[in-house]
């Protein structure tokens, strides 16, 4: 079971509070990261932000979050625009392997295209870029094997942008969309 690490979430919060103080494309990044709290998970204690190495505990085997910012080697600095949806939405790595779902990928599939190139942009040219390698997970052959993780998304996940829904409000529909996609 993952606990929940205020200090991680209070960082989000802090990315939040910084957005007042700059450009407004930067602001639009910073608030959806903040709404995701993707720090909470890629980054581990004492760690830098985004850098990976947070330790999940799972009943067969730790996994670990991965290294999320624009480094070229060891984070996602060589993902295009698309290697990147491809990821964030669709939960399958530039290398072509399946993310575990604890990649919030079902949830995260329904941003809009709009909010993902908001996200791709400040991740590539707002957080800076650290050298940090990503550790693989500590479950055991065979349970590692990744390949059935299709046939989870097969039976989990649809892939499709949230949908407005035209008999509830601007706001109804903007908290709709944040809990069922970044809130995940």
């Amino acid at each position: 079971m993952l606990k929940w690490n205020t200090q991680l979430s209070a960082l989000s919060l802090l990315v939040l509070s910084q957005s007042c103080f700059s450009s407004p494309a930067l602001n639009a990044g910073q608030e959806l990261v903040a709404a995701g709290d993707c720090v909470a998970c890629h980054t581990a204690p004492g760690g830098k932000n985004f850098s990976g190495g947070l330790k999940m505990s799972t009943p067969i085997g730790a996994i670990y979050s991965t290294n999320i910012t624009p480094d070229k080697e060891n984070g996602i600095g060589n993902y295009t625009y698309d290697d990147f949806v491809k990821a964030v939405r669709g939960g399958v790595a530039k290398d072509g392997h399946h993310l575990y779902p604890a990649m919030p990928y079902i949830s995260f599939a329904k941003i809009t295209d709009a909010d993902m190139k908001v996200l791709y942009d400040y991740f590539m040219h707002s957080v800076p870029a650290v050298s940090q390698k990503n550790q693989d997970s500590d479950i055991p052959w065979p349970l590692n094997i990744r390949w059935p993780l299709a046939l989870w998304n097969q039976l989990f996940y649809d892939g499709k942008t949230y949908q407005k829904d035209p008999r509830k409000s601007a706001e109804w529909n903007r908290g709709a969309y944040l809990v069922q996609g970044l809130a995940h």
